[in-house]
């Protein structure tokens, strides 16, 4: 059963097309005025699927490493002469050597990758450590500079002419 199915019911006088499945096996069922009647799923019974019809697509052809490609034409001949178990012989696969060689080649390939993020964090980690010790460097620089300074003398206080104006603090 599918939404768009036309159904029958068992036990009642009607029928419809399907709108929705709802849980606990209830179906809902549009019938000729247009309204949706639940009925359980066991109770109504297919009278046309709405299912529409499908062509078989031919798969796309397995990639085999190693192998030469059929001719499509000679594919589709022998497609069609071969029961089931006489298709799967006919198929071409590789070797275990080459299924072997291909895996090490795959293997090399990831070592190397591996290898090479090693090398990068690495490179990665001296130049972070080179940045900190710059910028300490920098810091050190700076407050040399600011310990170096020649501090202003700071202005004499100016004399007092009137004792009766100093105040105390």
């Amino acid at each position: 059963m599918n939404i768009g199915d036309k159904v029958r019911f068992l036990n009642d006088i009607g029928g419809g097309r399907i709108t929705a499945f709802r849980p606990g096996g209830i179906v809902l069922v549009e019938d000729e005025d247009g309204f949706d009647v639940p009925v359980p799923q066991d109770e109504v019974v297919v009278i046309e699927s709405s299912a529409p019809k499908v062509e078989k697509k031919k798969a796309a052809p397995k990639v085999v490493y190693g192998a030469k490609p059929i001719k499509e034409k000679e594919a589709e001949k022998k497609e069609e002469s071969l029961n089931g178990k006489e298709y799967l012989q006919s198929k071409t696969v590789a070797p275990a050597d080459e299924e072997d060689e291909i895996d090490e080649i795959l293997e090399a390939r990831v070592v190397r990758l591996d290898m090479t993020i090693q090398k990068l964090e690495a490179t990665i980690q001296q130049l972070e450590s080179r940045i900190a010790r710059l910028e300490a460097e920098n810091n050190l620089r700076k407050n040399e500079k600011m310990m170096a300074r020649p501090k202003k003398p700071a202005k004499p206080a100016a004399p007092a002419e009137d004792l009766g104006k100093l105040e105390i603090l």
